[in-house]
């Protein structure tokens, strides 16, 4: 029984090597695992991460290396293998509840990544890349996520890219009840990050997608308004700051764009935050006078920030990863043996603790 993660992160490789990974389409990885000697895989791929659990394997092959030369011919063995990390055994697994419980996220304590976890595992299950073993470790890895958010404190605060985003432009503006605001994508994050302003009681929020419809729907829960996503470049010559998560594969605001639009904004700064993965933004824009881009690597003082005052929570959570790393070692041992062991569902997550708590 082999269990092997390879993966690269917000931790191990620049922004650019992670967006040629973010590039590759499901079906194309399950394709390629199907037709390799993997038998039990589940791909992960965020914003910040792209990683690859497998705990099985055909014909006696040397797991570890099978899967990390696997890693490298996604992208063509463009990428370093000083980029790539790998565990195997017990680190692995203990590394997957990191992953779930938000330990290993760009913003420690996140949201969005235990969602992010069973996504990938359900659409590698439904398409038959999983076996008996995996489905029992992303079982845990799930429930282990929800147990650590439950008992402790480590989701209180800015815990999510999309908080962290509206914070940093809270920071550079002050009030954003006076700025108006672009907003590009319609989907999860794109609505996180309008919930964010939403607080902050920004004005006039503008919604750009690709789909209209998608577009409206948002808008008309928060009362903000449709941009036609064709007119962007208009909107650049009237709004203050602009957040964009879309999901497109090519460039969404280029140089360009931004360039034609400062003749009518005369001399009227311009605060960009690009959090999508691949970039929406083209990284050019930083040289234009008064225009002012940020990524996901600029949000990381912002996340050191909200890391003050959360240790003893963050302690808290390693302790629990530690005993359920524990507690599978066990179940892994009685399966090499031939018996069944049981996990125990007793300690179910408590009521979720509050700010306050």
């Amino acid at each position: 029984m082999q269990i092997v993660v390879a993966g690269l992160s917000h931790k191990s490789a620049e922004l650019a090597l992670r967006e040629k990974f973010a590039l590759l389409s499901f079906s194309d990885i399950a394709q390629k695992i199907k037709s390799s000697p993997i038998t039990d895989a589940v791909f992960l791929s965020t914003c910040n991460r792209f990683e690859i659990y497998a705990s099985g394997f055909a014909g006696g092959v040397d797991g570890p290396e099978v899967l990390l030369s696997f890693f490298e011919d996604l992208i063509g063995k463009t990428s370093s293998r000083e980029d790539i990390y790998l565990y195997s055994g017990l680190e692995a697994v203990s590394h997957l509840l990191k992953v779930a419980s938000g330990l290993d996220s760009l913003v420690v304590g996140e949201t969005e990544i235990l969602g992010q976890v069973k996504e990938a595992y359900e659409r590698a299950k439904s398409e038959g890349l999983t076996g008996k073993i995996g489905n029992i470790l992303f079982q845990r890895a799930l429930y282990v996520g929800k147990k650590v958010r439950s008992e402790t404190g480590i989701s209180v605060g800015q815990t999510s890219v999309a908080s962290v985003a509206v914070e940093l432009a809270q920071s550079i503006f002050g009030n954003l009840s006076e700025s108006s605001i672009l907003v590009l994508g319609a989907g999860q994050m794109a609505e996180l990050m309008i919930r964010h302003l939403v607080t902050k009681k920004s004005p006039k929020i503008l919604i750009s997608n690709r789909t209209r419809e998608r577009a409206e729907a948002l808008a008309r829960n928060f009362r903000a308004v449709v941009w036609p996503w064709e007119n962007r470049q208009e909107a650049l010559e009237e709004v203050d700051i602009v957040l964009s998560s879309t999901g497109s594969p090519e460039l969404v605001i280029t140089k360009e764009m931004v360039e034609s639009s400062l003749k009518n904004r005369r001399g009227r700064s311009l605060f960009m935050v690009d959090i999508a993965m691949p970039r929406d933004i083209e990284e050019e824009i930083h040289h234009l006078e008064h225009v002012y881009l940020y990524r996901l690597e600029d949000l990381e003082h912002i996340v050191a920030k909200n890391l003050e005052g959360r240790s003893a929570e963050i302690s808290k959570a390693k302790e629990i990863i530690e005993s359920k790393t524990a507690e599978i070692s066990q179940w892994f041992k009685a399966l090499k043996e031939g018996r069944e062991l049981s996990f125990k569902h007793s300690d179910r997550p408590k009521a979720p603790r509050t700010a306050a708590g």
